[in-house]
């Protein structure tokens, strides 16, 4: 027997898509990230070979220029989630 799924508790709906982005930590090291999800308010960024940093860690996210995106704006972002797969993140004020 299959238990219910608990309820989506997100104000936003996500959007499934891979792209790539490169994310610049707060000591200036960075490291490029593809994708899981987006929505307005935050993304989930799979893990590949990178090492993960923290849940509360801030960040920037900029989506890579081969992406086809031009002036792509670089976000704040803050961990909000971290698993063996990857982190989530939300967006931030400027």
């Amino acid at each position: 027997m299959n238990s219910p799924k608990p309820p989506n508790r997100r104000a936003d709906n996500r959007l499934d898509i891979c792209l790539k982005v490169e994310v610049t930590y707060e000591d200036g090291s960075s490291a490029v990230f593809c994708t899981r999800n987006m929505s307005t308010t935050g993304l989930f960024l799979d893990k590949g070979e990178n090492e993960l940093p923290e849940t509360g860690s801030i960040l920037h996210v900029q989506v890579c220029p081969d992406q086809g995106i031009a002036d792509a704006p670089r976000v704040r972002a803050e961990v909000t989630r971290k698993t063996a797969e990857g982190i989530g993140v939300i967006f931030l004020s400027p």
